[in-house]
């Protein structure tokens, strides 16, 4: 047996390390109001040893697309997108072949890179056009005639004061 109060299966006696001791109140038909602390009893494979399971690797290209997808709407425009691209493709190829893990953040990457690459291709447009607009525009008003002075019927000058028509 082992150290330390057990109680019996019937709940009747308790073992005090030396000899089984009846419970109090037990003896007159009464519940017992003692309570007995027993010692955990070990069932064989209750505890097992703490196991790990491995997943597959992750893929560090595409963590690193989606890194640079996120950042080339922050800090790096054009090339940030460009390279979320050409590491998302390059992680979706290695995923197939290794079957590594992280598929979804390779997609991701190649979805932020090929939407900022249209915005910016977008914004370059709008801004060639408005500016090839305005060029365009300054062109023509230089092309424009010079306006020409007209005399009035009493053969003034409006373009002079008054004191030079006299």
């Amino acid at each position: 047996m082992s150290a330390g109060p057990q109680l019996s299966p019937d709940g009747k006696w308790w073992w005090n390390g030396s000899q089984w001791v009846p419970v109090l109140g037990t003896a007159l038909g009464q519940p017992a109001t003692q309570s007995i602390q027993t010692a955990p009893q070990q069932v064989p494979g209750a505890n097992p040893s703490a196991v790990y399971v491995y997943g597959p690797r992750s893929n560090g290209l595409a963590v690193a697309s989606l890194v640079l997808g996120i950042m080339s709407w922050l800090l790096c425009p054009f090339i940030g997108g460009l390279l979320a691209v050409i590491l998302g493709h390059t992680a979706r190829g290695q995923i197939r072949r290794t079957r590594e893990s992280r598929g979804g953040m390779a997609m991701a990457g190649l979805v932020l890179g090929y939407i900022h690459l249209v915005a910016v291709a977008l914004i370059t447009i709008f801004w060639i056009a408005v500016f090839g607009g305005l060029t365009a525009l300054l062109g023509v008003i230089g092309s424009l005639p010079a306006p020409r002075r007209h005399r009035d019927t009493i053969g003034r000058d409006p373009l002079r004061s008054s004191h030079e028509n006299s």
